[in-house]
């Protein structure tokens, strides 16, 4: 028992690098080095989940059986509500906010998953989660409302928040669905088959766009392209199998606190790449992580 709580602890702390990269990643698809725009944010959403379907596709043809009436509806809404929507909310959003703030905020998704456990799905309420539902909605709105964000304080900077917790509340409903309605399908299967069916209509969307142009005539579009295709295969596809086994293999919970770790690396790289952080950036993503300790503390 104790090497499975080991292995499922490393495991969360490898997917937490991935996806704490994935903001960074994201910044790199969107920008060219000089700062000016470079592939346009919808294209990058729809190129990550459209390739990482497509490498996953091997994966879901060998799942195919598990791809039922029953299970059908729940796939689509892991596929759209986990992984599409989500992906265009922190696309748009890393135009407004720093990628370091990004994955701060994304911090918030154990919360969700709570409150939607609560909700839907009758998980118990206690004082303490409560508390911590306060306080990590608090250290939100400290990242949310802060000028240090950019030059100043403009609405769409609190937008680009709001696009984040937006995709975290989506996160939330969506680890939930896995663990209370896809717990008999295995992991590799969730991932695959969810994202198969919205690949497709991804696949769309990104021909119907710039993006190809722009990675041929931009000189930076090939290193653009690389970043989208790297986030998409490991940040996605193969992060997601990870995730959806660490659910089934845990709780809802546990595995939404790999959220604990990427605000870590995220700020990192945002730190490296010379992002304007200041003291009351870390100090709200310190609220954050404290009211999430609460809120898991509490489920104890």
């Amino acid at each position: 028992m104790r090497t499975s709580n080991a292995a499922m602890g490393l495991a969360l702390l490898i997917l937490g690098f991935v996806w704490g990269s994935s903001f960074i990643l994201m910044k790199v698809a969107l920008f060219a080095s000089d700062g000016t725009p470079l592939f346009p944010a919808l294209d990058v959403a729809m190129s990550r989940i459209a390739i990482a379907g497509l490498a996953l596709l091997p994966v879901a043809a060998a799942n195919r059986k598990h791809l039922t009436r029953a299970t059908l509806p729940w796939l689509l809404l892991v596929g759209g509500v986990g992984n599409l929507l989500p992906a265009y909310f922190f696309t748009t959003a890393q135009t407004l906010i720093p990628s370091s703030v990004a994955g701060m905020l994304n911090a918030l998704t154990p919360m969700f998953t709570f409150v939607v456990g609560v909700a839907l799905f009758g998980t118990r309420i206690k004082r303490l989660q409560v508390w911590g539902l306060v306080v990590g909605l608090v250290g939100a709105a400290v990242l949310a409302f802060q000028p240090g964000m950019g030059a100043s304080l403009e609405p769409g900077m609190v937008w680009g928040a709001g696009r984040v917790v937006l995709a975290t509340a989506c996160y939330g409903l969506s680890v939930n669905l896995i663990r209370n309605k896809l717990g008999h399908v295995p992991a590799a299967a969730v991932a695959a088959l969810s994202l198969g069916l919205m690949s497709l209509p991804a696949l769309a969307v990104a021909l119907a766009g710039p993006g190809l142009s722009v990675a041929s005539a931009h000189p930076e579009g090939p290193r653009g392209l690389i970043a989208v295709t790297v986030l998409a295969v490991v940040g996605t596809g193969l992060a997601l199998i990870a995730f959806n086994r660490i659910i089934q293999k845990t709780n809802a919970l546990f595995a939404s606190t790999v959220t604990y770790i990427i605000p870590l690396f995220a700020t990192m790289w945002g730190w490296l790449d010379d992002e304007p952080l200041n003291v009351l950036h870390l100090v709200g993503g310190a609220v954050v992580l404290v009211g999430v300790w609460l809120v898991n503390r509490g489920g104890k």
